[in-house]
Parts: structure tokens; C-alpha cells; sequence
């Protein structure tokens, strides 16, 4: 689903009344600023699905005390990193900016930044389903080997580079970058 698909979703989601609302034409803008909102939320409420996810799957692997046992200190370590890691990028994609400015604030958040935003929130599904991926790929792997070990490394710098999308999307909503 893209983002515009999210967006057809929401509008036809939509009253009679607030259809019939639709035409009157102050109204009309500040509607569709609204549901442009509300698209977003719903992607940003996927992404921190899957991200939850992806979590769950890591620590389902880590429930037998024997599996734990097998972690040298590096690679508790490490997994103690990931799951803090994960817990970190989906708590800020939860809590993120929903694009919201103001009748006064210096910056305002037009529609076509809306549009960037949501697609960059629909980007970050596709980055959340590969850490899922990863996170099933590495619980599959067996604990304390050095094949363990490099996946969980791989899994955190991709863990790192989401978050850095998280805030390029808040300099999006700033207005510092396109």
C-alpha cells in the first residue's frame, strides 16, 4: 500500500457530512490538510507494528534459559543493544511529529510537505519489514557463534539507519530539508 493508497483509504472513510462539508472551500483545504494527517498516523501506526514485531520475534528466540546460556558476555551484550535499540526507533516513531503547525508557528507544514512526510513514513515500512526479516533471520541463528554474532552487528547498523530516517523526517516537518 502506498501512500496515497493510505490517503484514498482515510477519504473514503469519510460521513455524509463531512463529504457535504468538503465543498465549502475554507473548510475544504483545511480538511484535506487533516486527512493527510491522519494517513500518516495510520502509516507510522504500521511501522511501529512491524518494528513491535520484529521485537517480539528476537526475544521469543531468547525464552529458554539455555539458549540464553550459550551468549558469551559480547553477545548479550549485543542483544541487549538490539532490543534496546529496537525499543528506542519504535518508541520515536510512535511519539513523531504527526505534521502539525500552528496559525502562528514560523514554520508551516503544507500540503506538500505532507505528501513528503507520509512518503517517507510509507519508506520506513519497507525498512521495518527488513529488520523484521533480520530479526527472524538472527533468531534462527545459533546463539554464541560467530554467524550470531555478525548478524546481530548487521541488525543494529540497520537498527542505526532507521533511526536516522526518523530524523530526516523531522527535519522534513522543520522545514531544513526537502
Amino acid at each position: 500500500m502506498s501512500g496515497k493508497d493510505y490517503l484514498q483509504k482515510v477519504k473514503g472513510e469519510r460521513s455524509v457530512l463531512e463529504r457535504i462539508m468538503g465543498y465549502i472551500p475554507l473548510y475544504h483545504g483545511y480538511k484535506e490538510k487533516e486527512l493527510r494527517r491522519e494517513s500518516d498516523r495510520l502509516v507510522r501506526m504500521d511501522v511501529v507494528n512491524r518494528l513491535k514485531a520484529a521485537k517480539t520475534s528476537i526475544r521469543r528466540a531468547f525464552t529458554s534459559p539455555s539458549a540464553v546460556q550459550k551468549l558469551s558476555q559480547d553477545d548479550a551484550s549485543r542483544f541487549d543493544t538490539v532490543t534496546y535499540r529496537l525499543d528506542r526507533i519504535t518508541l520515536r516513531v510512535d511519539r513523531a511529529v504527526a505534521g502539525y503547525a500552528g496559525m502562528f508557528d514560523a514554520i508551516k507544514v503544507k500540503e506538500d510537505k505532507l505528501d513528503t512526510v507520509m512518503q517517507a513514513d510509507y519508506d520506513m515500512i519497507a525498512k521495518a519489514d527488513s529488520i523484521k526479516t533480520d530479526c527472524d533471520s538472527l533468531a534462527k541463528i545459533q546463539p554464541g557463534t560467530d554467524d550470531w554474532g555478525t548478524a546481530a552487528d548487521a541488525l543494529v547498523t540497520k537498527i542505526d539507519d532507521f533511526d536516522s530516517l526518523i530524523d530526516q523526517r523531522a527535519d522534513i516537518l522543520r522545514g531544513l530539508s526537502a
